[in-house]
């Protein structure tokens, strides 16, 4: 069962199909071998409740939502926090998660050696415009950035130059592939968290050195010739359209404008319940471009559950960013802290907990957190 965790992990930089049938075998192995049973110890402990709305709200949104299919199609991606208990209900130390992390960073250091032969021009890329295994920017942004963080945390663990030096080349192909993907989000993302990295990779030197560092790291991804065509692309894009950007209309190349827009005025009209499991596509293609989720996660929430869904959201964040936070110093828990941020501040910039792959890797660490106080057994 760790094993097929671990090939997940593994997976996940890869696609969609591939990691969805390992964890499918995990949770055949999980249900066979008897691990089920751990579910009733599991739902009792503090850290878990967070989750409950998740797996509620979306079946009672379908009772007043006006696109049952789709609320039909996103209730049912609830049974992706099943990760929750597979994590939550084995062992879990620092050698297992070490482990499972040199498979993680393998399966990242193949799409980042795919997208350099790609970017070379040695082979085409497997889809147009994604360098990779062709995984939407959205996600693989975000997995390397994780990556990142964590090669960062045992750079600054590691006693031999020997490993120094390998973590610090998984940070640079790790950084040089976010930096031929066309990710706006995991750019900015990636400048916010750079302090972080630029802390752990820095550890015993002075703040001025380590502000230097992760100016170092910003300018990194300055230097690529995709990430300056992106930047300029968008300011141009916001200078010609801002009129119409301002007015709440739709602009084709900038449309996250319009989704908040027409977000934020239905949660304002139904602030309590919200419109329901997918209720948001019928109500927007009435203006002319259906919206069938807002690529925010707050917005989604708020949006569909009204106020209970935003709190939903803040609490399950709050509660993982404030239990692995306490144990930062381990890798266990600076492995759930750096997902909880990571996808935190991507849950702003695209529904994470919509799309699969961020959604399975949100639900595998979140039950991690069961390993960061009293296991379950």
């Amino acid at each position: 069962m760790f094993g097929l965790i671990v090939l997940t992990f593994l997976l996940l930089p890869t696609g969609t199909a591939p990691p969805l049938i390992s964890l499918g075998l995990a949770a055949l192995v999980w249900i066979i071998s008897g691990k089920i049973r751990c579910i009733p110890s599991i739902v009792r402990q503090s850290w878990f409740y967070p989750v409950i709305p998740f797996l509620v709200l979306p079946w009672a949104g379908l009772l007043y939502s006006e696109n049952f299919d789709l609320g039909m199609d996103y209730a049912l991606k609830t049974k992706y926090w099943v990760a929750v208990f597979l994590t939550a209900g084995i062992a879990f130390d620092e050698k297992r998660l070490t482990f499972l992390l040199k498979w993680f960073w393998a399966g990242l250091l193949m799409g980042a050696f795919l997208a350099l032969i790609q970017f070379v021009g040695i082979m085409p890329p497997i889809k147009e415009g994604f360098l990779g295994f062709g995984v939407v920017h959205t996600l693989i942004c975000m997995y390397l950035i994780i990556g990142i963080m964590m090669a960062s945390f045992y750079f600054k663990k590691a006693e031999s130059w020997q490993s120094k030096l390998v973590l610090f080349f998984l940070i640079l192909a790790f950084v040089f592939h976010l930096a031929v993907l066309k990710g706006r989000a995991g750019y900015l993302i990636f400048a916010i968290l750079s302090p972080l990295v630029a802390n752990n990779l820095m550890n015993k030197f002075s703040v001025k050195l380590k502000i230097l560092m992760s100016i170092l790291l910003v300018g990194l991804l300055l230097l690529s010739p995709v990430v300056r065509a992106v930047i300029k692309d968008t300011v141009t894009t916001l200078n010609e359209q801002k009129e119409k950007i301002l007015k709440g209309e739709n602009v084709d190349k900038a449309p996250r404008f319009f989704m908040v827009h027409e977000t934020v005025e239905i949660i304002l009209a139904h602030p309590f319940i919200g419109v329901g499991t997918g209720g948001l596509a019928e109500i927007t293609k009435a203006k002319g471009h259906m919206v069938e989720h807002p690529h925010n996660n707050f917005l989604y929430m708020g949006a569909s559950y009204g106020i209970f869904g935003i709190a939903a959201c803040f609490w399950l964040f709050w509660s993982m960013v404030k239990i692995s936070w306490k144990s930062r110093k381990t890798a266990l828990g600076y492995f759930a802290f750096s997902t909880c941020i990571v996808l935190f501040l991507g849950g702003m910039f695209d529904t994470q907990i919509l799309n699969t792959g961020t959604l399975l890797f949100l639900s595998l660490t979140y039950g991690l957190l069961n390993h960061l106080g009293n296991p379950v057994d």
